[in-house]
C-alpha cells in the first residue's frame, strides 16, 4: 500500500511541476532574455540607442528617412558618450555604385539589437538584379565590420532588387517584423514582408504573410513603406 500511495503522490506532483515548467518558459518567451543589457530607447524619431556590440553600452543608429539607406553608428563608451559616426555603408564594405539597405532592432526580443542588411548593384532596368550580401545578424556584432557569430543568408536579396528596409509590426507581437521595398522587376515595386518567430528571429518569405501585409505597385508609384516601426516598440529615452 505504501508503494501505491507514493505512486498517486508522485504523478500530481510532476503534472504540477510541468506545468510550473511551460508557466516558465512561457514567461522566458515573453521577456527580454539579456537582463543585463541596456534599455533600447528612441532619442528622438530616427535615432535609436541600444546595445549593438554586447558590451553593456548604449549604441548611437540614426536612420535618416526611414529607409535603412542611409543608416549611422556611433558606439558608446562606458562614460555614456558616443565616438565618431560610422555610415553602415563603410562598416559592411559597399563597393562603388551599390546600394546598401539595412535595418536594426531586437527581432530576437533578448534585449540585443540585430541587424539585417542587403548590398546590391542596381540593374538599371527592367530586370533586377540579386545581392551580392543579404544577411540577418543577430547580436551583438563586431565594432569593425558589423558581422556576428550567428549571421545567416537571408533570403531578400534572393527574390528581387532590396531598394529599402524598414522595421515593421505587422502582427502584433513583441517581436519586431520587417518590411521590404523591392524591385520585382518589369516596373513592378512590391513591399515584401518578413515576420518575426517567437524564438527563431525573422523568417523567410511566405506567401500567405504577402498577400496579408504586402502591396504591389510601380516604380513610378511604389508602396508606402512604414515610418513608425522603432515607435511600435521602444519608448522615448527622455
Amino acid at each position: 500500500m505504501l508503494r501505491t500511495r507514493s505512486r498517486w503522490i508522485a504523478a500530481p506532483l510532476a503534472a504540477a511541476a510541468l506545468t510550473l515548467s511551460y508557466a516558465g518558459y512561457q514567461a522566458s518567451a515573453a521577456e527580454p532574455s539579456n537582463a543585463d543589457a541596456p534599455a533600447v530607447c528612441l532619442a528622438d524619431a530616427t535615432t535609436l540607442l541600444g546595445d549593438l556590440d554586447g558590451d553593456g553600452h548604449q549604441d548611437k543608429i540614426t536612420n535618416p528617412g526611414h529607409t535603412g539607406t542611409e543608416m549611422t553608428v556611433q558606439w558608446g563608451g562606458a562614460d555614456g558618450s558616443f565616438g565618431k559616426k560610422h555610415t553602415v555603408r563603410s562598416l559592411v564594405g559597399a563597393k562603388k555604385g551599390e546600394i546598401v539597405s539595412a535595418a536594426v532592432a531586437d527581432f530576437e526580443n533578448d534585449g540585443t539589437l540585430d541587424l539585417v542588411v542587403n548590398v546590391v548593384e542596381p540593374s538599371g532596368g527592367d530586370d533586377p538584379s540579386m545581392a551580392r550580401l543579404a544577411e540577418y545578424r543577430q547580436g551583438p556584432l563586431n565594432r569593425t565590420d558589423l558581422t556576428s557569430d550567428n549571421a545567416r543568408h537571408f533570403d531578400i536579396g534572393d527574390r528581387g532588387e532590396v531598394k529599402q528596409l524598414a522595421v515593421a509590426q505587422y502582427n502584433d507581437d513583441a517581436y519586431p517584423d520587417l518590411a521590404v521595398l523591392n524591385n520585382a522587376g518589369d516596373g513592378q515595386m512590391d513591399r515584401d514582408v518578413r515576420l518575426s518567430q517567437p524564438g527563431g528571429g525573422l523568417g523567410d518569405f511566405d506567401s500567405e504573410a504577402k498577400q496579408k501585409y504586402g502591396e504591389y505597385g510601380t516604380w513610378a508609384e511604389p508602396p508606402a513603406m512604414p515610418t513608425d516601426g522603432w515607435q511600435q516598440f521602444y519608448k522615448s529615452c527622455s
